[in-house]
């Protein structure tokens, strides 16, 4: 049975509760009035009495900080460098804000409300004398879904993987509304200006990585992770190993090598081959960073000149995969062959495209039309 000990402090009298049971060592809790201290002795013993009755379900047993730790030792060394750098910040936010609690009392609520909390929390200024007439930053709907993503792929290896828990309370999580309505698409002349704005950037990188994206629709961190092992220039191939817990999940897709492409790749080949540098059949990164040949080189300076030399206002790099897309559509593929080329699991990703897929279908219908029937009436 738990003792309760009184115990006086200059605020006044305190109770802590003392619990030993053998093999569960001893444990302590204060509280300010005698009834919650024996409450919570009370609880303590019954929870240690059904575990050592085996009565205690498997998410009883373990914290969230428990399964984010077992996630990070399993499952995020297999990711990318730069995905698992990513999970490991979602990580660290929530096991800082749930890590205490036990997968049991892990609710849709208590996520909710960690949800809120990202939308509605500035972010903080990485400035350490930050500009405090400057208006408040806050993270965009897409930066919030991906750390509730990563909190669902935790629980998910909880629930398939490890069996902690039967069911994932992320299931009655809401996510935020993206707006794809800043969806940007290149034009064929802004593609133009693009590409000889890098060809006369100072980055050796900046030309081919930009080439290879808006040729294969590529994510950015697929082109700037891709390795000499990923490429056959035989069959002028290139070989995506998809993420395993993306909405593109699962095996490897292949993605052609274009004629505008192939030089430059065998001209880096060449180069690394006279550098004596590796074997080419290594897993070398083609864009290696000047710091560590172990981690992709960083191209957002040159990337924003060439933006700027371009006068291109308003566009990410990703959005070289929304434009691949367009030009795709234009060029009269369908939106089945569109989401393969880009990965999509599922027809709804491609959707976003349909409108420019739709455009090219009513020419084919007009000159059909105008082709059959000519000037009739």
């Amino acid at each position: 049975m738990a003792t309760i000990e009184k115990l006086t402090r200059e605020g006044g009298p305190v109770y802590k509760a003392v619990v030993r049971k053998q093999g569960h060592g001893k444990q302590t809790k204060t509280f300010k009035t005698r009834s919650a201290a024996e409450r919570w002795g009370h609880q303590l013993e019954a929870q240690i009495e059904q575990e050592n009755a085996g009565l205690t379900h498997e998410a009883q047993r373990h914290t969230l900080a428990q399964t984010i730790d077992r996630y990070r030792a399993e499952i995020l060394p297999s990711k990318r460098p730069s995905t698992a750098a990513k999970y490991e910040q979602h990580l660290s936010y929530w096991k800082e804000q749930l890590g205490h609690l036990r997968l049991s009392e892990l609710s849709a609520a208590k996520i909710d409300a960690c949800r809120d909390a990202l939308t509605s929390t500035p972010i903080p200024p990485k400035s350490a004398d930050p500009d405090k007439t400057a208006p408040p930053q806050y993270r965009r709907p897409a930066t919030v879904n991906r750390h509730l993503a990563t909190l669902a792929s935790v629980l998910t290896a909880a629930v398939k993987r490890w069996h902690w828990l039967q069911t994932n309370p992320m299931q009655q999580v809401h996510k935020l509304t993206e707006a794809n309505g800043g969806t940007r698409f290149l034009s064929e002349d802004e593609l133009q200006r693009l590409i000889e704005a890098c060809r006369e950037s100072t980055s050796p990188d900046l030309l081919l990585a930009v080439l290879l994206s808006i040729t294969t629709g590529a994510r950015q961190g697929e082109i700037l992770n891709l390795r000499w092992k990923d490429i056959d220039l035989q069959t002028r191939m290139i070989h995506v190993q998809a993420e395993a817990e993306t909405t593109t999940k699962g095996g490897i897709r292949s993605l052609p090598i274009t004629a505008q492409v192939l030089p430059l790749l065998q001209a880096r080949r060449e180069t690394r081959k006279q550098a004596k540098v590796a074997p080419l059949h290594d897993t070398g990164l083609v864009f290696p960073s000047r710091v560590s040949d172990k981690q992709p080189i960083d191209l957002r300076k040159p990337w924003t000149t060439a933006l700027e030399r371009a006068g291109i206002e308003q566009f990410r790099w990703h959005d070289l995969r929304h434009s691949a897309a367009s030009f795709l559509a234009k060029g009269g593929a369908s939106l089945v062959e569109i989401g393969a080329v880009l990965g999509h699991k599922t027809p709804t990703t491609t959707k976003r495209y349909a409108h420019l897929a739709e455009q090219h279908t009513h020419a084919l219908v007009h000159s059909m039309a105008d082709r059959i029937l000519g000037g009739a009436k």
